[in-house]
């Protein structure tokens, strides 16, 4: 066998029965991370240190090859000291800048210390919403690059979040560092990569545009590459997580920022771990068919191997607000209550024509019919056009928004469906509400968030979870009314700590959820509670939806109960 390195990967020449061992042994390993001809294998060099162990000795023994093996090592001796200063107590906080110290509460400098262990390859930061992971990260770039361990950063994030970490920045470090936001067409958006920054800040659908201009100055340039909402690429196979997956390739170092890492299952840690440690954590963890085993095997590797922070707000915050829950019940009536009857017989004599096998094959269209329930407890005008009656929860609000208004408190309505966003706004025009969905652009949500926080006449927001559940505070309220739900977790979760952060004031927040009687709906929330109450455990918040036909028919049988 023979190698070469070209454009950050190690091409292996080979032939015969040499070559067919290693693809198998590179699939058993990396999976399709690697590409092959009749006659090479081209592997990047960032999956060496996965695979060195299945490598001739003449190959590992080149100088690059090497070298990215001693990062895996020197990585692994990074996470022990990083694991120390985590749980020492007296934390000695001399490795923190004064400027920092006068900046970051003690749990946020002892959480940038374990961030600035020199050797570390990576790190995921999944301390709790709204406890500062933006600043600790910026503090923690501030300190590696004063140290010339690190030149520049690039941040990739959701669009609706763009726009917040300049402002951030500005806020902590005025003027100290160039920050780059790419805007303008692609080509505009490309040059953006090719200026000098020494920030640059983007979403994960621009990053794209970039890739080549970053491969090229990180031929000079150590970057370190900070992925905020990382739960957006806890699929190993979406496009946006290959793409990050390329940038990570040509970063020194990589942070992952969540408060919810996984959402749904134990695996949807997996993949954010591979972007910060380059497969360390993980390095020959296969999936199985037995989840309960694998989410033993999951907790025990990021135990030991991985380096991560996971802390509440009471870990934290030296005050945090109470959460209370209200459950507000509404009894479905006249047209509202007929089309849901309807609806669910239908589709419950559709679900008794299946086996349990011919249900799998239909899952869309039942998952389809059962938010069309959902949304008719909502907004049935939606689902039909004829029905004028107020629906029960409008009525809810009502009096909700009376009494907490008039009481000079700022009140938030959060609502999944985009029907139900277009009623409320116009129901509580009086009220000169102020709006976040997926159609407000990021100048307009800025401007929005800023003028609920401070302008003592705007009383009412209205937002969508999936648009302003991330990345905003909201905490000159202390009051939010769910009228509908997200059936993804993490923005649920996430629109429960815009009002429960630092900065709150109050000593408790209210939580106001609507839910009709009797319905699926009742399910709904019992999910979304679970999961909420799941996040205190790390690799916890999983809960199954029905996959099979008894599930399905459970739910539409009981009324919901």
């Amino acid at each position: 066998m023979q190698g070469r390195i070209e454009n950050k990967s190690l091409i292996i020449s080979c032939t015969g029965v040499a070559y067919l061992k290693l693809k198998a042994a590179l699939s058993k390993n990396i999976g399709d991370k690697f590409s092959s001809t009749k006659e090479s294998i081209t592997i990047p060099l960032q999956y060496i240190p996965r695979i060195h162990q299945v490598l001739p000795p003449e190959i590992v023994a080149m100088p690059l090859v090497n070298a990215a093996i001693l990062d895996y090592s020197k990585h692994a001796a990074g996470v022990e000291v990083s694991k120390v200063i985590l749980t020492q107590t007296g934390f000695d906080s001399s490795s923190i800048p004064l400027f920092w110290q006068n900046i970051l509460e003690p749990a946020q400098s002892v959480a940038v210390a374990a961030m600035t262990v020199p050797d570390l390859l990576g790190l995921c930061l999944f301390d709790e919403q709204g406890s500062g992971k933006t600043v600790m990260t910026i503090a923690a770039f501030d300190i590696l690059k004063s140290q010339r361990i690190i030149d520049a950063m690039i941040v990739v994030c959701p669009k609706s979040m763009v726009n917040e970490w300049p402002k951030d920045i500005n806020r902590f470090l005025p003027g100290k560092y160039k920050v780059e936001v790419p805007s303008g067409d692609r080509q505009a958006k490309y040059k953006s990569a090719l200026k000098a920054f020494d920030i640059i800040v983007t979403n994960f659908e621009t990053i794209a545009l970039m890739q080549s201009a970053i491969s090229g100055a990180a031929q000079t340039l150590n970057f370190l590459l900070v992925v905020d909402e990382s739960f957006y690429v806890k699929n190993a196979s979406a496009l946006r997580s290959h793409i990050t997956a390329e940038i990570r390739s040509n970063c020194k170092k990589c942070y992952l920022l969540c408060g919810s890492p996984a959402p749904n299952s134990p695996y949807d840690i997996i993949n954010q771990f591979d972007l910060a440690d380059l497969g360390y954590t993980f390095n020959n963890f296969s999936k199985s068919k037995d989840e309960k085993k694998d989410r033993e095997i999951i907790t025990k590797l990021v135990d030991t191997r991985g380096a991560f922070i996971r802390r509440l707000k009471t870990d934290i915050l030296a005050s945090v607000p109470t959460k209370n829950f209200h459950i507000i019940k509404a009894n479905l009536k006249g047209r509202q209550l007929l089309l849901y009857e309807k609806a669910r017989f239908e589709l419950l004599l559709e679900l008794k024509g299946l086996d349990n096998t011919t249900f799998k094959k239909h899952l869309a269209s039942y998952f389809q019919k059962r938010a069309a329930l959902l949304q008719i407890c909502t907004t049935p005008s939606s689902i039909d056009p004829t029905i004028i009656d107020t629906p029960v929860k409008y009525e809810k609000i009502d009096n909700l928004l009376n009494d907490l208004i008039s009481a000079k408190r700022k009140v938030i309505i959060w609502s999944f469906f985009k029907s139900s966003i277009e009623e409320l706004f116009a129901r509580y025009s009086k009220y000169d509400p102020l709006r976040i969905d997926g159609t407000t652009d990021s100048n307009h949500r800025s401007e929005y968030v800023n003028l609920f926080q401070n302008d003592p006449n705007r009383m009412l927001f209205i937002g969508n979870p999936a648009a302003a559940g991330a990345g905003i505070t909201l905490h000159s309220s202390y009051d939010a009314i769910y009228v509908s739900f997200s059936n993804q977790a993490a923005h649920y979760l996430q629109s429960l700590d815009r009002i429960h952060r630092r900065g709150q004031k109050a000593a408790a927040v209210n939580y106001y959820i609507i839910i009709c009687e009797n319905t699926i709906e009742e399910k709904e929330i019992i999910r979304l509670r679970k999961k909420e109450l799941q996040q205190h455990s790390l690799l916890g918040d999983h809960i199954t939806w029905p996959t099979t036909l008894d599930d399905a028919l459970n739910e539409l049988d009981s009324h919901g109960k």
